[in-house]
C-alpha cells in the first residue's frame, strides 16, 4: 500500500472510491433514500478545489486508488476518510488517518475534530476520537444525515 498526496488527475478515482463507500459501506446505517441523495450529490470535478487547497491523500494498492483522506488545516478538521468497500479491514483507513495526523502535528495542530457518519464511529473511536455530540448534516432540502461530532487531542 502506498499513501501519497492527491493530484488533479486523481479526481475521477477519488470520486469512484467516495461513491462506492457511500453506496456499499454507509448504506449499513442510512436509508436507501438518504444514500441515493448523498451519492447523487458528489461529482468527479468537485474534488479539484480540495486537492489544491487542502491536505488530500490517496491510498493505492497495485497502482489503483482504494481510499482517500482529507484534512483542513485551517479549522483542524478531518473532513473525509473513505475506503472502497472491497478494501475494508486492510488498514487503508488507518494508514490514511496516521498520515493526516502526522501532517496535522507537523503544522502545529494540537487537536483534531471531525463529523463522523454513523457507520464510522467505532473506527474513529479505535483511533482515539471521543464522541462529543450528535448532530445532523443537511445534504439536501429534504434530506439530513445523523452524524456525531468527535475530537482527538494530538
Amino acid at each position: 500500500m502506498f499513501i501519497r498526496k492527491a493530484a488533479n488527475d486523481d479526481s475521477e478515482a477519488i470520486y469512484n472510491v467516495h461513491f462506492d463507500a457511500i453506496k456499499n459501506v454507509c448504506s449499513s446505517h442510512y436509508t436507501q433514500s438518504q444514500v441515493k441523495v448523498w451519492a447523487g450529490k458528489i461529482k468527479p470535478n468537485a474534488y479539484l478545489e480540495n486537492i489544491e487547497s487542502k491536505e488530500m491523500l490517496v491510498a493505492e494498492i497495485n497502482d489503483k486508488i482504494v481510499g482517500f483522506g482529507q484534512l483542513n488545516l485551517d479549522n483542524s478538521e478531518i473532513e473525509a476518510v473513505y475506503v472502497r468497500s472491497s478494501n475494508l479491514r486492510m488498514g487503508v483507513g488507518q494508514r490514511l488517518f496516521q498520515k493526516l495526523v502526522k501532517i496535522a502535528k507537523d503544522n502545529g495542530l494540537q487537536k483534531l475534530s471531525l463529523i463522523s457518519s454513523l457507520n464510522a464511529i467505532e473506527f474513529y473511536k479505535r483511533l482515539g476520537f471521543i464522541p462529543k455530540e450528535e448532530t445532523v448534516h443537511k445534504i439536501a432540502e429534504d434530506t439530513v444525515l445523523q452524524c456525531v461530532e468527535m475530537e482527538k487531542v494530538l
